[in-house]
C-alpha cells in the first residue's frame, strides 16, 4: 500500500517513529530531572512536617491535578478498569514505597538514595521467577549478585554503622519491584492514564487517615510544597507516559541512571551533600550491572511493555 505520492505508509510510519525518538529520550531524561527535583523538595518539607503529612499532601495534589486535566465525564470514565483488584493493590504498592522513601530522604542523601534505589530492577528479576515464571538464566543472576555487590560497597556494614534509612530504602526497591511486574501485568490491559489516575485516589485515600492522626497544619509556604511535591512528583508521570509514546521502554531504560547526577547536583547545592567516593564506587556497580541485564533482557527479546519508570523513587 502507498499514500498519494506513492510512498509506501508502512515506510512512512518508520520514519515518523524513528524522528520521535529523541523527543521520547529527552522527555525521559526530564522525567527523572522531575523526580529529583520533587525529592529535593520532600527532603525540605519533611524537615518541618510530619512525613505523613507530606505523602497525603502529595497525592492530595495529585488528585487535585486529575481533577483539572479530566473535568466532568471524562473524570467519571477514569474509574472503569478491568482488574480493579490488580489495579488497586498497585496503587498500595506505591503508596507504601512513597511512604518509606519519603521518610528515608529526610536522614540520607538524595545520591545515596538514587544509587540504592536502582536496584529495583534486580528484584524485578528475582520476582519474575514465581510471578511471571519467567526462565533467568546464569548471566543475569550474576549480574544481580553484582548489584547487590554494589550495595554492599556504599553500605559498607562492619566498617561503619549503617542508617536505618537505609535499609528503608533497600524495601522501597523490593516494593517497587513487585509495583513493576504489577505494571507489566496490567499494561496489556488497563489505559496507562487509568493507572495513573489509581495511583493517586489510592494513595489519597490510604494516607488521609494516617495524617489526620499525625496533622500539622502547614503554613503558606508548607502548603505551596506540597502542592509542588504532588504536582511535580504526579506530573513527572505523565512526562514518562510521552516519553514511551515517543521510544521503546527498551530504548529508554538506560537513561534513567541519569537521575544520580541530578540527584548530586541537588543535594551538593541545597544540601551541601556530596556523596563520597564509596558512594561513587558502589552507584558505578549497580549501574553496570544494571545495564547488563537489560542488554541482556533485550537481546532475549523478552523486554515488556510498560508505562512506568524506574527513577530514583516512587512519587
Amino acid at each position: 500500500m502507498t499514500d498519494d505520492n506513492g510512498n509506501g505508509t508502512a515506510d512512512s510510519d518508520a520514519e515518523t517513529a524513528r524522528k520521535a525518538i529523541p523527543a521520547g529520550i529527552g522527555l525521559a531524561v526530564l522525567a527523572g530531572f522531575l523526580f529529583v527535583t520533587s525529592d529535593s523538595v520532600v527532603k525540605m518539607a519533611t524537615h518541618d512536617l510530619p512525613v505523613p503529612v507530606v505523602v497525603w499532601g502529595r497525592f492530595a495534589a495529585h488528585m487535585l491535578l486529575m481533577l483539572l486535566l479530566f473535568p466532568g465525564r471524562r473524570f467519571v470514565t477514569l474509574f472503569k478498569v478491568k482488574q480493579p483488584v490488580k489495579v488497586i493493590s498497585r496503587g498500595v504498592l506505591l503508596l507504601i514505597c512513597t511512604s518509606l522513601f519519603f521518610t528515608a530522604i529526610g536522614h540520607i542523601g538524595l545520591a545515596e538514595a538514587n544509587a540504592i534505589m536502582f536496584v529495583s530492577p534486580f528484584f524485578v528479576v528475582a520476582l519474575s521467577i514465581p510471578l511471571l515464571k519467567e526462565q533467568v538464566g546464569i548471566r543475569r543472576w550474576s549480574a544481580v549478585i553484582i548489584g547487590f555487590v554494589g550495595i554492599l560497597i556504599i553500605l559498607r556494614p562492619g566498617f561503619q554503622e549503617v542508617h536505618w534509612a537505609y535499609l528503608l530504602i533497600l524495601g522501597v526497591a523490593f516494593f517497587y519491584g513487585l509495583f513493576t511486574i504489577l505494571t507489566r501485568t496490567l499494561s496489556f490491559t488497563e489505559t496507562a492514564t487509568s493507572m495513573w489516575f489509581y495511583t493517586a485516589l489510592v494513595g489519597f485515600v490510604g494516607s488521609s487517615p494516617v495524617a489526620w492522626y499525625f496533622w500539622e497544619t502547614p503554613t503558606a509556604e508548607q502548603w505551596a510544597m506540597l502542592l509542588a511535591i504532588g504536582c511535580i512528583g504526579g506530573g513527572s508521570h505523565y512526562v514518562v507516559i510521552q516519553a514511551y509514546r515517543r521510544a521503546a521502554a527498551s530504548l529508554l531504560a538506560p537513561f534513567q541512571y541519569v537521575q544520580i547526577v541530578w540527584a548530586t547536583i541537588y543535594g551538593y547545592l541545597l544540601f551541601g551533600h556530596f556523596p563520597d567516593g564509596w558512594t561513587l564506587g558502589g552507584a558505578a556497580v549497580i549501574i553496570a550491572s544494571g545495564l547488563y541485564v537489560w542488554l541482556r533482557e533485550r537481546s532475549l527479546g523478552k523486554t515488556r511493555r510498560s508505562t512506568s519508570w524506574r527513577g530514583g523513587g516512587p512519587k
